[in-house]
């Protein structure tokens, strides 16, 4: 059976590699619920704080700043919460014969490559946004800076590698019965981490 745009879109969310049974749509319904609500709630506080602020300052920088602040922490925290679930509920683990574990490896390389390639692209032209934004100028010359070329190398190829790494910790071979390790998580709360602190870095340095 042919799965949805919207199934594979989900699977790619949540890193979830084998079929989308039931058991998976009600967790992956349950911590989208429990994200959704959460993130509802501190928004709407958010916007309410933020009104209050715009009437009682004229203090701009700090407001948008409080906002992005506020926008990172709950990304990152609903992204521990999602990753904690997933570990908790086995729901990324895929079982693989003993002998399909290479071919499952190199499933993953190849994976690992086209993700670093993506995240270097979206690096490189966020880099070149940010540093045309202000001022407007020419934008070849952005185009070819070096250190933009080379910040968005070094992502791409830390992203691949972190994503690579986590995908063969999701296999669990069914003839040895390896058991998934508990680095998993940390490797996953470590990518997001590193994704976050990225951006966050970009920002800075062109603030």
């Amino acid at each position: 059976m042919n799965e949805t745009i919207s199934t594979k879109i989900i699977k790619w969310f949540y890193s979830i590699h084998g079929p989308l049974d039931e058991y998976h749509h009600n967790e992956l319904n349950r911590i989208g619920n429990n994200i959704g609500m959460t993130l509802y709630t501190i928004n709407s506080l958010l916007a309410f704080i933020t009104s209050i602020l715009v009437l009682s300052t004229n203090n701009y920088k700090l407001i948008l700043n409080i906002i992005v602040g506020v926008l990172f922490l709950t990304v990152l925290a609903s992204s521990w919460y999602m990753l904690y679930e997933i570990k908790r509920y086995h729901l990324a683990e895929i079982d693989v014969e003993a002998k399909q574990v290479i071919k499952a490896k190199r499933k993953f390389v190849r994976r690992a490559i086209v993700l670093g390639i993506y995240f270097a692209f979206i690096i490189y032209g966020l880099t070149i946004l940010i540093d045309w934004l202000p001022n407007r100028d020419n934008l070849i010359p952005l185009l070819t800076k070096h250190t933009t070329i080379s910040t968005a190398i070094f992502d791409g190829i830390a992203f691949g590698f972190l994503n690579g790494i986590w995908d063969f910790h999701q296999i669990k071979s069914n003839h040895k019965g390896q058991e998934i390790s508990r680095n998993q998580l940390r490797l996953k709360y470590c990518l997001t981490l590193f994704i976050i602190i990225t951006i966050v870095s970009l920002l800075l340095i062109h603030k």
